[in-house]
């Protein structure tokens, strides 16, 4: 296992993130980006995105916050329901 993937193992916004995109079905890559990680996420159109995440949760709702807002990406993307326009 990579000292990345090692230091991600007790990240909160990382495992809850990859738990949601796992269930949802979209393919994803772990990358170390300078000062924050990042997911290379494949939306199975294709695009792929960028999604930036901290290394360390500022509190507790942190992990949930990236959650509402990759789902707010990927909705966006795809112009789903209620995508902003």
């Amino acid at each position: 296992m990579s000292a990345f993937h090692k230091s991600m193992r007790r990240n909160q916004p990382y495992q809850k993130l990859t738990a949601y995109l796992t269930e949802q079905g979209y393919p994803f890559e772990p990358v170390h980006g300078g000062k924050h990680p990042y997911l290379l996420v494949d939306l199975m159109q294709g695009s792929k995105i960028k999604f930036f995440f901290p290394s360390s949760a500022g509190d507790h709702r942190g992990a949930d916050n990236a959650v509402s807002q990759i789902k707010r990406v990927i909705r966006e993307r795809l112009g789903g329901p209620n995508a902003s326009v």
